[in-house]
């Protein structure tokens, strides 16, 4: 087969018709929509990651009872920034990361905690390669991951065991994923054809590389992705598709640190334009990066919460930053944990807000999002840490509660979670059994 050849030729058609003005009927394969959703089993996934842990005291993040939540459930706590959605939340006392690869050091805690104790693909990835998606098995997104002292302080991994370096930048993210599918805000569509045959031609190159090198099984692999992924956008470009309320996120990553906040939140807003489009069954969103000192986090929404560091020239001191926090569980620990809820509490809105073709309902009832971090508490525990679930009410996981683990860890809770998606396995890395009260 020559490749080159086939690559000119769809050039050639792509290039066509774009000339042509994008106007060829829907076709029927590109939305698979079903008007009702299969109750009791998960779609979508998003695991969410914060560093450094949280104030796990009872004035802290742990303010809520065991039973049924309601919106006054969270008092204080961090977790208040989503007492609107109480009724979607897991939240879970005593649940631990020791024997589940949680470790004292962060580098260490992210070697194994994430694949639930065993060296390898994380959580998101095996998640991610069960459900697949139409274009993407996986996305990742991140907010200052770049930032990161190394690899080794980065969650998440891929099949392979590599470390997945996570891109920052929403607004390149929404170029070569999302722009397709915009149906609003340019007229005559000129910018949004433009976009589209940039994401093309994107993969195009990414073929030319490829088909210059001597390949190995598993690249071939990849290269097979890649012309998939061509198929893919040429269904797209052919059809005129438009998803409703699929739009530029107006930001990009600037490398100022003020940005930081509008950048989660256009990251979120990514991560559910592309369930909606059916990018993708599975995301992560990655806060920085574990012992992370990079970002001073700072915001107005979180002032007054940050005590002396909340006015004045403290707003800029190193004790904003994550992990000089952390330690001595300062004001602004606590402050930064109420940021992290935040940008999860947009996150369920958007996916509360939005239709999904797909499986029916909005896109917020089909999903599970698991919130973690690698350490339990800023000064390196490993015990009671500040984990927590949003999920919907078709994914079979009883809402609305706190929960008591007894001491069962995070490996426990990656298990149940993979059987809300009909997997049916009996053990997820070093897990040995579920946590009751999770599951209806």
């Amino acid at each position: 087969m020559n490749l080159l050849k086939l690559k000119m030729q769809r050039r050639s058609f792509l290039k066509g018709i774009a000339s042509a003005g994008l106007i060829m009927p829907l076709t029927s394969n590109l939305l698979s929509t079903n008007a009702f959703a299969q109750t009791g089993q998960a779609r979508r996934f998003v695991f969410v990651y914060y560093p450094n842990g949280v104030n796990r005291g009872d004035t802290g993040w742990h303010q809520f009872n065991i039973g049924q939540l309601n919106s006054a459930s969270f008092g204080t706590s961090p977790l208040s920034e989503l007492s609107a959605h109480f009724d979607k939340v897991v939240a879970f006392k005593n649940l631990n990361f020791t024997g589940a690869g949680g470790n004292s050091g962060h580098p260490e805690a992210c070697e194994s905690l994430f694949a639930g104790g065993q060296a390898g693909q994380t959580f998101d990835t095996f998640i991610g390669r069960s459900l697949t998606g139409r274009l993407r098995d996986n996305i990742h997104l991140g907010v200052w991951s770049s930032r990161a002292r190394s690899k080794s302080h980065m969650p998440f991994s891929d099949e392979n065991g590599q470390k997945i370096e996570v891109p920052d930048d929403p607004q390149i993210f929404y170029n070569n994923n999302l722009a397709a599918f915009q149906s609003d805000g340019n007229p005559g569509g000129d910018v949004n054809a433009i976009l589209r045959q940039r994401v093309v031609e994107t993969l195009h190159e990414n073929l030319d590389v490829m088909q210059a090198q001597t390949l190995n099984v598993t690249q071939q692999g990849k290269l097979l992705s890649h012309e998939e992924a061509l198929d893919f956008y040429q269904t797209v470009l052919a059809s005129n598709a438009s998803i409703d309320g699929i739009s530029s996120p107006g930001i990009s990553m600037t490398g100022i640190e003020e940005a930081g906040h509008d950048i989660a939140l256009a990251q979120t807003r990514n991560i559910a334009m592309a369930f909606q489009a059916d990018v993708s069954s599975t995301a992560t969103l990655q806060l920085m990066s574990a012992q992370d000192e990079s970002l001073k986090i700072n915001y107005p929404s979180i002032r007054k919460y940050m005590g002396d560091f909340g006015s004045g020239d403290r707003l800029f001191y190193n004790e904003t930053r994550s992990h000089v926090a952390s330690h001595d569980e300062k004001p602004t620990f606590t402050a930064h944990a109420h940021w992290y809820c935040q940008i999860v509490n947009n996150l369920v809105n958007e996916l509360s807000q939005r239709d999904d073709p797909k499986w029916g309902g909005k896109l917020m009832d089909n999903t599970v999002i698991l919130v973690m971090s690698e350490m339990g508490g800023g000064n390196h525990q490993q015990e009671n840490t500040g984990t927590f679930v949003v999920a919907g009410n078709n994914t079979g996981v009883q809402t609305g509660m706190g929960i008591d683990a007894g001491g069962r860890t995070s490996a426990n809770l990656m298990l149940q979670i993979a059987n809300t998606f009909g997997l049916d396995i009996s053990r997820y890395g070093n897990s040995d059994g579920g946590i009751p009260g999770f599951l209806l």
